[in-house]
């Protein structure tokens, strides 16, 4: 199975299972994230993803006052594979002190029982 699969099948669990397994990837910036940070970005991904009929352009902001961490989550397209709706969502987060936001990109179906669940990136 692949790597991002065995993550993607963990995450709806709970967000702290994202916090410790980073789907992000070894960025030395995620580090950085707070387990406030991720609560905020678990809670922005599960909303825009159970959103009905959420369209491309669809956004989640984020702002931690306390790490100064922000984040925008932005839906950049929806679409079919093997029967199923998946949304490709680009996260950029910001960190203080840091010039420009981090972004990452990931896509995420949705399962027969209705979860969602992270899948190789599909381009």
């Amino acid at each position: 199975m692949p790597f991002a699969m065995a993550v993607g099948s963990l995450l709806p669990a709970s967000w702290p299972c994202m916090a410790q397994l980073n789907p992000f990837g070894s960025n030395p910036n995620v580090a950085l994230l707070t387990d406030e940070d991720w609560r905020l970005v678990w809670e922005d991904t599960v909303s825009l993803n159970r959103t009905p009929d959420a369209a491309a352009g669809e956004t989640r902001a984020w702002t931690d006052a306390t790490s100064g961490n922000s984040g925008k989550l932005t839906l950049t397209r929806v679409y079919q594979s093997n029967g199923t709706t998946c949304h490709a969502v680009r996260y950029a987060i910001s960190f203080p002190g840091k010039p420009v936001p981090q972004e990452y990109n990931l896509d995420w179906c949705r399962t027969a029982a209705g979860q969602w669940k992270i899948t190789p990136r599909n381009e």
